[in-house]
């Protein structure tokens, strides 16, 4: 965390676009960077706040056109690995919603890599998915500050809580819930999406989500009652 601050107040909004780059230009990479982002974004106001949002839009989205190039030199190979191979099936079969998933994918904090690597082993129109990716690396940046906000005027305005403690809780509760987002099977929700369609594969992220809360809440409650036994 100290060494993020470092950055952000050297480098600025080159630094948010840099975090942005790297975190995304990784493949299969689980560097949370909206984690940290999420409390920092409301120190900005006015035009900052603006190009911070987009400096980090742009750093996502280029990052994530390294991903794109990665998945076409797999294109070139006769073998593509099984870890992207159904959802290779899936976009050969449907062309013209890719540019729709693309941005849905990108507007939500979850495992994306696993659909763009395809895209471009699928030679997907680099144009049309930069543009989405865009767009949706803009909408979860905005998303993003949103919560981030939230957050803090319930930890600072209501609670009274001072931004030493409140920021370190917001990125504590940010993790549970991108820790809760990653447990999601990400490729069970395409398998569903191609065989039953979009709501079934919409019902299938709730349920999944509504299973690993109470797993969560279970496990929680365990604790507590361990800890009360032992007092």
């Amino acid at each position: 965390m100290e060494l993020l601050m470092e950055l952000l107040s050297k480098w600025s909004f080159l630094g948010l676009f840099l975090l942005a780059f790297a975190s995304n230009a990784i493949p299969y990479s689980t560097i949370p960077y909206l984690v940290f982002i999420a409390p920092l974004l409301p120190c900005f106001t006015g035009f900052e706040l603006l190009y911070a949002i987009l400096s980090l839009a742009v750093g996502a989205t280029l990052g994530k056109l390294i991903v794109y190039f990665i998945g076409r030199s797999f294109g070139r190979i006769k073998r593509i690995s099984n870890y992207t191979g159904g959802t290779t099936r899936f976009f050969t079969k449907h062309q013209k919603p890719v540019f729709i998933l693309t941005l849905l994918v990108a507007a939500l904090p979850i495992p994306d890599d696993v659909f763009y690597i395809p895209i471009g082993t699928l030679g997907y129109s680099i144009v049309k998915y930069t543009i989405a990716l865009f767009i949706g690396k803009l909408i979860v940046t905005i998303l993003t500050y949103i919560y981030g906000a939230s957050t803090a005027f319930l930890l600072e305005g209501i609670a009274s809580m001072p931004i030493y403690l409140s920021i370190p809780i917001s990125i504590i509760v940010t993790i549970i819930l991108y820790w809760i987002i990653g447990k999601i099977d990400w490729n069970n929700v395409e398998n569903v999406f191609i065989e039953k369609g979009s709501l079934m594969a919409f019902i299938y992220i709730l349920n999944s989500l509504m299973y690993i809360v109470s797993e969560l809440a279970s496990k929680f409650i365990m604790l507590l009652k361990k800890i009360i036994a032992r007092r």
